[in-house]
């Protein structure tokens, strides 16, 4: 919500991150996107809370975190005053985990049958520009020749599995 972001010290507001969100979609439909998000934020109420819902909805990222608010010292936001209680901090954790793995999950399946070019990381697994190293899903290969890191190579998506892919190499890739 524009006023925690604004507590936060940081520009923009949900309405402003879909457009660009949109209009990097229009020029890139294969543009992957992540963020992070802290709840519990001091001040956050129920409807901050249901206005983060609202876009993780609208917005449809494919990968986010969310991690519960920490109070450090000597920081802006240690002084402010509504502290969220805990078990609300992770009551929300929850809902908004549920409903972002619902989404990747989705994204995700979206890719099955479509070709992607992906960098090989180790024996039978590689990642394409949508999987952060050692953070988001992987993409399985099973290929029939070794595959060294490092290579780069085509590969189909044959099936998804939550959080990954499993794909196979191009003849010729």
């Amino acid at each position: 919500s524009a006023p925690l972001v604004r507590s936060m010290r940081r520009w923009g507001n949900g309405r402003r991150y879909l457009e660009r969100i949109n209009t990097i979609r229009r020029m890139r439909p294969d543009a992957a996107f992540r963020s992070n998000f802290i709840v519990g934020y001091p001040g956050e109420t129920e409807a901050d809370h249901d206005e983060l819902l609202a876009f993780v909805e609208d917005a449809q990222l494919d990968w986010c975190g969310f991690f519960a608010y920490s109070p450090e010292d000597g920081t802006h936001a240690a002084t402010l005053p509504g502290a969220v209680e805990r078990q609300l901090i992770d009551d929300r954790l929850a809902e908004l985990r549920e409903l972002q793995d619902s989404i990747t999950a989705s994204r995700r399946d979206g890719l099955i049958g479509t070709r992607v070019r992906v960098l090989v990381d180790g024996s039978g697994v590689a990642r394409s520009h949508r999987e952060a190293p050692e953070i988001d899903g992987l993409v399985h290969l099973r290929a029939h020749q070794p595959l060294r890191p490092g290579m780069r190579v085509k590969a189909r998506i044959d099936r998804a599995d939550a959080y990954d892919l499993f794909a196979r190499p191009l003849t010729g890739a």
